[in-house]
């Protein structure tokens, strides 16, 4: 487990008491994924500023389900944008393709828990 993930980690169980109990990847406001993993480091760069495409997913990442990586970090509680953007395609045509991206609040609210996980992640894998 991850540096920053042990940090989070807690002790207590359902009723506040100390012992077992809740994940060691929540905190109070968001729930982090394993920072190695496709999810990790998606959110990674989206916490760095990173806007994303699907293309820049499977180049940083080798994951051809960016929409997925997407939807389950929605359902951890993360705000991500869907923006509608243009791109060309091989044959000349203009495609409509989702760019991902988290608004500033939320980077802001994940805090330097966030932006320490972001680099964590980064690093790991060797991006600047």
């Amino acid at each position: 487990m991850s540096a920053v993930l042990n940090e989070l980690a807690t002790n207590e169980n359902a009723r506040g008491q100390p012992g077992e109990g809740q994940s060691k990847t929540t905190t109070q406001l968001f729930s982090y994924p394993e920072p190695c993993s496709v999810k990790g480091r998606v959110l990674a760069d989206l916490l760095h500023g990173d806007k994303l495409t699907h293309m820049d997913v499977w180049e940083r990442h080798g994951s051809s389900r960016a929409s997925h990586h997407v939807l389950v970090l929605r359902k951890a509680g993360w705000t991500v944008i869907t923006e509608e953007i243009e791109s060309p395609t091989s044959d000349g045509r203009i495609a409509r393709i989702a760019l991902y991206s988290l608004p500033f609040d939320t980077i802001k609210a994940a805090g330097e828990i966030g932006q320490r996980y972001s680099a964590e992640s980064r690093t790991e894998r060797g991006a600047p």
